[in-house]
């Protein structure tokens, strides 16, 4: 055999044995995204144990208490991310608990003491 023709013959050799691995699959199902409030641990719940009313604004807020005076946090996708916010002073006076943007507004120190406990449950380090 000739060596363009054995050439050509192992060009197509190997897109074929290409192809086979080649099929696109559709996605499957409908993912959901975990809520930072509620997923392990349950800050909500946590926060509600400690005598606390807090209601769920948006997709990663909480009100704690009454606005405007009551305390709100404001969940990022990371610690990384809260704390970007902190430094670069988008986040002026909240607190970085793990991703938690703690805004203490007008509570007082045994609700904070509360609020901190609960959004540091589950962070490492």
């Amino acid at each position: 055999m000739s060596p363009v023709k054995s050439a050509a013959l192992a060009a197509v050799a190997a897109m074929s044995l290409c192809a086979c691995g080649s099929s696109v699959k559709p996605p499957r199902g409908h993912g959901r995204i975990d809520d930072p409030r509620l997923n392990n641990p349950n800050h909500v719940a946590c926060l509600r144990q400690a005598g606390l009313t807090v209601e769920l604004v948006g997709r990663t807020g909480l009100q704690i208490g009454a606005p405007p005076s009551g305390p709100t946090v404001q969940f990022e996708p990371t610690p990384g991310a809260a704390q970007a916010l902190q430094i670069t002073g988008q986040s002026e006076a909240a607190e970085v608990i793990g991703s938690a943007l703690l805004y203490p507004r007008a509570a007082n120190d045994a609700e904070l003491k509360k609020i901190e406990d609960c959004l540091s449950s589950g962070v490492n380090g």
